[in-house]
């Protein structure tokens, strides 16, 4: 797999940056993470998903 360049943003505008673990992009824009980060960045993503309400309850009896 070829790398896949990761920029961000700042005030000096686009800044290229490389990753310093085993994490990375896939080229289709999903992230892996090492698994030295896995855990911490799973809670992450999992208070954001809650605290921006991404999800709706399912109620899979009915279905």
């Amino acid at each position: 797999m070829s790398e896949h360049p990761y920029s961000r943003h700042s005030i000096e505008g686009d800044k290229k940056t490389k990753w310093i673990c085993g994490c990375f992009e896939t080229v289709d824009g999903f992230f892996k993470f090492c698994s030295n980060h896995n855990d911490t960045l799973k809670k992450a993503i999992e208070a954001q998903i809650d605290e921006l309400d991404m999800t709706i309850v399912v109620d899979e009896k009915s279905a």
